[in-house]
Order: C-alpha cells, then structure tokens, then sequence
C-alpha cells in the first residue's frame, strides 16, 4: 500500500487526489474491501418478504422476517479461499469478482446503497491522505481489536495507534 501510495505521489505529501490518482490506488481499493469483507460494519440486517414464497425448499408465508447474516457469507468457504486470512491481493487477481452476494459491503440487490461510489472514494482518499503524509502502527499487534455493537452497527471502541510523521 506504501509502495504504491510513494509511487503515485513521490513524496509529495501537499498535493491534491486526482482522478487518475484515485484510479490508480487499486491496492489500496483492495484493502478498503478485504477490511469491510473480515470486519463488516453491520454483523446483519434484515429482510421481509411480501408474498409467500418457496426459499431453500422450505414455503415461507407472506411477512416473514429473515436475518441476514453478513459474518456468515463473509467467512464462507465455498465463497472465499482462506476466509479467516486478511489478504487483500484476493482483490487483486486478474478478473476476479466476488461470487453475486458473497460481499455485502454496501448491501445488495435493489437495496444496494445509492452513495456507495462516494463512500468508496472517500475511504481510498481518506486512507491515501493519512498515510502518504502518517507512519500508523499498532501499539500492539497481538491485541485483538475491541468492537461493540450500537444497534444494528459495528463500532471500534478500541484501537491504540502510534502516529508519526513519515520522513
């Protein structure tokens, strides 16, 4: 990510993201989805169907309510190759796309989020800015990180950081 990060911007830590910049931080795009695919920001959400219909062999009536778990299809190996490794190159592999539902980062279907373009471009962004100009290490990296759940939403209560200036 630094690699490409330094190679885009050559140590220009003042410069403003272009949009060629943007379209070409590819890796960096990787780790925003590989982060999202092992950390979702919602564990689940929710699903009603209003007609009575026949899911998974089973006939559901109208107005029932279905959980869907994220975390479930996010480490599901008949989706994922090594789903409990953090590996963003997965992203990276010429042609590759996601099995149709496998990531729910920005949901799926007709309720697929109408800002997820913007949202996309503001965390390649964001995570460009900080590290062309911060050196960001964990104070340490055996410590598992510490979330809760704020209704339906994943938060990070917990994460300690050193940040330094990069020479």
């Amino acid at each position: 990510m630094i690699e490409e990060i330094d190679k885009i911007f050559r140590d220009d830590k003042m410069r403003p993201i272009t949009k060629d910049d943007f379209y070409n931080l590819n890796y960096c795009e990787a780790i925003v989805k590989e982060v999202a695919r092992i950390i979702p920001i919602m564990r689940s959400f929710a699903r009603c169907i209003d007609k009575t219909d026949e899911i998974a062999g089973y006939k559901w009536p109208a107005d029932t309510l279905f959980r869907i778990n994220i975390d479930a299809i996010h480490y599901n190996k008949d989706y994922w190759e090594e789903p409990d490794k953090f590996n963003p190159d997965r992203w990276m592999v010429e042609g590759f796309e996601s099995k149709k539902y496998s990531f729910i980062m920005f949901g799926g279907g007709l309720r697929l989020c109408p800002g997820r373009k913007l949202a996309m471009i503001e965390l390649i962004c964001l995570m460009t800015l900080l590290f062309r100009k911060y050196e960001i290490n964990l104070v340490n990296t055996d410590s598992p990180m510490k979330t809760t759940n704020i209704g339906f939403i994943v938060a990070c209560v917990e994460l300690l950081v050193e940040i330094k200036p990069r020479n």
